[in-house]
């Protein structure tokens, strides 16, 4: 009865990592090099958040979720969102998600994220972020109509 257990062990993609690292580290986005990466089934996508960090036997290890294996693309996304923020394990604040948001739609294209999708959905969580800082914080944020467009 046990051996049919394994027919549900979800799909290993840690091979689908390294290829989406290669692209952000050429767009000049490179993690420090005692950075683990996992893929955690158990994780979720909280909008274009799919990555999450947590320190493991005083490690820092980035978690991704099944859906950031969507696409290379929405890999390329994941990484480059949590990088900015993976040197403070901590949650992070509305203002730090938005420049993680931002991050995605301006830099994404040269850092892999190329589905228009993925775009959409990280100008989307940009404006919606920035609707949520106070409008001191709202200062150091560049505004959602500045945010690049397909095409643009």
């Amino acid at each position: 009865m046990l051996a049919g257990c394994a027919v549900f062990r979800p799909v290993d993609r840690a091979s689908e990592i390294a290829p989406a690292l290669a692209d952000l580290r050429r767009a000049g986005f490179e993690f420090a090099p005692d950075v683990r990466f996992v893929h955690d089934p158990v994780a979720v996508c909280d909008g274009i958040r799919c990555a999450d960090l947590v320190v493991v036997s005083e490690r820092r290890t980035i978690r991704l979720a099944t859906t950031a294996f969507a696409s290379r693309s929405k890999l390329c996304a994941s990484l480059l969102e949590i990088w900015p923020r993976y040197t403070m394990p901590r949650r992070a604040d509305a203002t730090a998600l938005a420049r993680s948001a931002w991050l995605v739609a301006s830099d994404g294209p040269r850092a892999g994220v190329s589905d228009p999708e993925v775009l959409g959905e990280a100008r989307f969580a940009y404006r919606q972020l920035w609707s949520q800082v106070s409008p001191a914080e709202r200062a150091s944020l560049p505004s959602p109509e500045s945010l690049p467009t397909p095409g643009r």
